[in-house]
């Protein structure tokens, strides 16, 4: 199997952590990052033609492999929805993407949930030089929904398995989650967290059977309802 082929199954480097018993989930973690780019070019090219075809009242979701295996076919406080997720994205890399999308209608509203592919424990995601890149590229992305948006929501990080605690800094999913909430209080954005229900206190780590694989949401619905009244305004 190709490694495109790979990046087409599994979305990303880090979606594809069905496989992590058995030492899937480090195979997947140590494939070179120009996979997690050539996914990227491929699916951005879906996400601009709905967008080119995208209803005025449209909400659009950005973020990482949380937002794309969002389902497309709910509507958010009754408003259709354009799914801008791409798998495997850091902040940093979304960033980038967004920059490489035109938006021909505003989006009522535009949510972002990313920081999930920023905490690997090898990459110290809570030392001071670390952190503060992904405070600037989160607010990269917040500055450029602000541009085709007047609702932006930024939402906390979602906890993780303790299946992959090595491999993941639990604790930096509150760390990053609170800069996050710090940067809208800054910037303007709402800040929400649709996925209180599934942490396991304050540890950054989910409750049992939240997650299907260690790192994605058990159901994802449930989280887009949470995320609503932020979405809608109420």
């Amino acid at each position: 199997m190709t490694r495109l082929l790979v990046i087409g199954l599994v979305g990303s480097v880090l979606v594809g952590l069905g496989g992590a018993v058995g030492g899937g989930l480090v195979w997947v973690l140590r494939r070179p990052p120009v996979d997690a780019r050539a996914y990227a070019g491929m699916r951005l090219i879906t996400v601009q033609v709905h967008l080119d075809e995208a209803p005025p009242d449209a909400v659009f979701l950005a973020g990482d492999s949380q937002t794309e295996l969002q389902p497309s076919d709910q509507r958010p406080c009754g408003w259709p929805v354009v799914n801008g997720g791409v798998s495997g994205a850091t902040a940093a890399a979304y960033a980038d993407d967004l920059a490489r999308l035109t938006f021909r209608v505003h989006p009522r509203a535009a949510s972002l949930t990313i920081g999930t592919n920023d905490i690997l424990a090898k990459n110290a995601p809570r030392s001071p030089e670390v952190a503060a890149r992904f405070e600037a590229s989160a607010e990269r992305i917040v500055r450029g929904l602000q541009t085709v948006s007047g609702r932006v929501v930024v939402t906390a990080l979602p906890p993780v398995g303790r299946e992959i605690g090595k491999l993941m800094d639990a604790a930096a999913v509150g760390d990053y989650s609170r800069r996050l909430q710090s940067l809208c209080g800054r910037l303007g954005c709402t800040f929400a967290d649709p996925f209180a229900d599934l942490r396991d206190g304050d540890t950054g780590f989910a409750k049992p059977g939240a997650l299907r694989d260690g790192l994605h949401l058990g159901a994802f619905r449930p989280t887009m309802k949470a995320l609503e009244p932020a979405l809608c305004g109420g």
